[in-house]
């Protein structure tokens, strides 16, 4: 993803060590996939507590001197705005209504 402003894509999600607080590689998922674009700032919101939704929208601009990506680039971004829906298989206990 070295064509990626600051490798912002793809957006992965995984499991974290609670003692080392460091992410377990081999949990890695990609949550919004890498399409030429950047991802923004994302968004969690849980749903329900077996479901979380993870947002985010692909940032169309690049380097100079046209800062702006074309929807026509080999990679296929073209702006969209992405739901990523996360289900769990156990309930999700921070969860609140």
């Amino acid at each position: 993803n070295d064509h990626v402003f600051r490798h912002r894509a793809p957006l992965f999600m995984a499991r974290v060590d609670p003692e080392r607080l460091c992410v377990i590689r081999e949990t890695e998922q990609i949550v919004v996939p890498e399409r030429g674009a950047r991802l923004g700032n994302f968004g969690v919101t849980d749903v329900s507590p077996h479901e979380t939704w993870v947002t985010v929208a692909e940032w169309m601009q690049t380097w100079g001197p046209n800062h702006i990506l074309p929807v026509d680039n080999p990679y296929g971004s073209d702006g969209s705005v992405w739901v990523a829906k996360v289900r769990w298989n156990r309930e999700n206990k921070l969860f609140q209504v």
